[in-house]
């Protein structure tokens, strides 16, 4: 039976041909959506985030300072996402649009908050950062990882 239907293809091409692609479609469908998924956090580095930066600079000792804008050169510098720095207006509509996938606001009293370090209850300091997971789960999630 099986050398029956091995004569019956190989005389009938076409057949052969379709048997062929049968087998290569799963194929390239597994290494389609694995690709997609391999490695995310070697991929971080590609990850659109935007900065906003609302620090407002303050005297501590007689020295200005300004926390905020430290932390923006530094991002400004760094390779580990990919970090814009636009408008509020633009990050807020850049995340909503699937731009960004995080949007990471520095808040006006960031650097206030960096000179309580010393004091009895020292102030937290806090970035507040919004995530997007409805463009892409993945990102989504590395972004909170991230942040």
């Amino acid at each position: 039976m099986f050398k029956a239907e091995w004569e019956y293809l190989k005389t009938h091409k076409f057949f052969m041909l379709v048997i062929v692609v049968l087998f290569f479609v799963p194929s390239i469908y597994a290494v389609t959506f694995l690709s997609s998924l391999w490695d995310p956090y070697g991929q971080v580095k590609n990850l659109p985030v935007a900065i906003i930066n609302k620090d407002k600079s303050v005297d501590y000792e007689g020295q200005k300072l300004a926390v905020g804008d430290d932390l923006e050169k530094e991002l400004r510098k760094s390779k580990d996402m990919d970090f814009h720095f636009p408008s509020e207006k633009e990050a807020k509509t850049g995340l909503k649009d699937g731009k960004y996938y995080t949007v990471i606001t520095i808040p006006s009293d960031f650097s206030k908050d960096a000179t309580t370090l010393l004091d009895k209850n020292p102030k937290q300091m806090k970035l507040d950062y919004e995530t997007s997971s409805g463009h892409s789960f993945i990102a989504g999630k590395l972004s909170e990882i991230g942040c």
